[in-house]
């Protein structure tokens, strides 16, 4: 299994450093498969989708630490540290290459109409107009928008189509990565499974990646191969005042690191589980991180 990303001693924050949000002690994703990553609210979700997606420079560097993305085409390591040392353009650029992005908030553009939406991530890859057109109609079809009009506002269309349309507006360019905060957050539940169908099919089909956020247990394991669970870890600081404060953050270890075996049947750490005693500890540990601290 060929790794997508290699990360040792990395420590993620906000404010340089003052305040570590997630620490993540060693993790590699493999290329190709559906990784989904859950854990309680506030324990570090979103910071590990801005971290691997280069959307905000969240790394706090040690001498130590490792954060190498290899390219799949090219087999290059690229270091993602030392690529935020570089200027916006090029940063830019390698994300546009590579990375692709499906919000909870939809992240649409009202000032565009629904098919501008989706046309416009093609543009910005090069392709020519016709394409463009219709790899649209087509993705469109695939999800069952058929029904948008070409010059339909985004203001006129419901929550669950919204979704649906930046989930379109995701899927239909060139990517290795697709980075997804509850991509079926706002759906009843056919529809959401209809679109992690289409998603499952797009990835193993191209050969590409998929990194999903989510607090839906029973999603992840029907359809990841491979679950990171965030867990909580404590530390005690001095605050302004001179007083002891204990401090939550996020952790990622070997122990969070669960992958699919074969069907219903998961390993960690040699410690095997199926389908529902999985589910099972992920609840438990998501109450454990959930208690109050004292």
């Amino acid at each position: 299994m060929k790794a997508l990303y290699k990360i040792s001693r990395l420590k993620c924050s906000y404010n340089q450093g003052k305040r570590i949000v997630l620490e993540i002690d060693n993790l590699e994703i493999p290329s190709g498969k559906i990784i989904f990553i859950i854990g309680a609210s506030g324990i570090g979700k979103s910071t590990i989708l801005e971290t691997l997606g280069m959307m905000n420079n969240t790394i706090f560097q040690t001498e130590s630490s490792k954060f190498v993305f290899c390219d799949p085409g090219t087999g290059d390591e690229i270091d993602l540290a030392s690529l935020w040392e570089r200027n916006d353009r090029i940063i830019s650029g390698f994300r546009n290459n590579h990375f692709s992005f499906i919000f909870q908030n939809t992240n649409l553009m009202y000032n565009l109409t629904a098919y501008e939406n989706i046309y416009l991530t093609q543009f910005i890859q090069g392709r020519p107009l016709h394409e463009v057109k219709n790899r649209t109609r087509e993705i469109l079809r695939i999800i069952g928008l058929e029904e948008i009009k070409e010059k339909q506002l985004i203001s006129s269309l419901s929550v669950g189509q919204k979704q649906r349309l930046a989930f379109a507006r995701a899927i239909v360019t060139d990517f290795t990565v697709l980075f997804c905060d509850e991509p079926t957050g706002n759906l009843d539940l056919n529809n959401a499974h209809n679109l992690m169908d289409i998603l499952q099919k797009t990835i193993y089909e191209d050969n590409r990646t998929a990194i999903i956020v989510t607090h839906d247990i029973d999603m992840a394991i029907e359809y990841a191969d491979t679950i990171i669970n965030i867990m909580q870890d404590i530390k005690e600081i001095i605050n302004s005042n001179g007083a002891s404060e204990l401090e939550p953050y996020g952790t990622i270890t070997d122990h969070s690191v669960f992958r699919k075996v074969e069907p219903d049947n998961w390993i960690n750490m040699n410690q095997k589980y199926h389908d529902e005693s999985l589910k099972q500890k992920f609840i438990k540990d998501l109450h454990y991180v959930s208690k109050p601290l004292y």
